[in-house]
């Protein structure tokens, strides 16, 4: 699935400028989300401040799974871009997230002791659908960001 528009809590940039998130030096994970979750509210800002979070089961663990990302330049000598490989989930046992309707994505920053630490920070969000889905055992649901733009770029002003 084609990953929609990545959107930036409002207090990740500055987080990324006071140096309490130092990427690619912090890992950081992808969590989902299900349909009746507050998890696309921008102010939010700390794992701890979302709600309904797939539960541990199935193929779904409440550490998300590990972003392997990268920083490349963009299109000019100005833009910086931060892009990741995709990420998959098999459904094993029952349906993802023990039958959750899946419905938004968000990328973690693991600041706190653990990749589940309700201290870690929020970088961004993606709306995956407009309502929930389910995905079935033996599928997989697989996150590819914006092959073009990735997920978020720097640029020179």
């Amino acid at each position: 699935m084609a990953v929609a528009a990545w959107v930036i809590y409002d207090d990740f940039q500055r987080y990324l400028g006071d140096g309490t998130i130092a990427i690619p030096t912090t890992a950081v994970n992808v969590h989902l989300f299900n349909s009746s979750s507050n998890a696309a509210t921008d102010t939010l800002s700390t794992l701890g401040s979302l709600n309904n979070e797939l539960t541990s089961a199935n193929g779904y663990t409440l550490s998300g799974k590990a972003l392997t990302d990268t920083w490349s330049t963009g299109a000019s000598a100005g833009e910086f871009r931060y892009d990741a490989t995709a990420v998959i989930w098999t459904a094993s046992g029952g349906n993802l997230g023990n039958n959750a309707a899946v419905k938004t994505a968000v990328l973690v920053v693991a600041t706190g002791a653990s990749a589940k630490d309700s201290a870690n920070k929020l970088m961004a969000y993606s709306v995956l659908s407009t309502t929930g889905f389910a995905v079935a055992d033996g599928n997989t649901l697989t996150l590819t960001p914006n092959a073009t733009n990735g997920i978020f770029e720097l640029n020179k002003v």
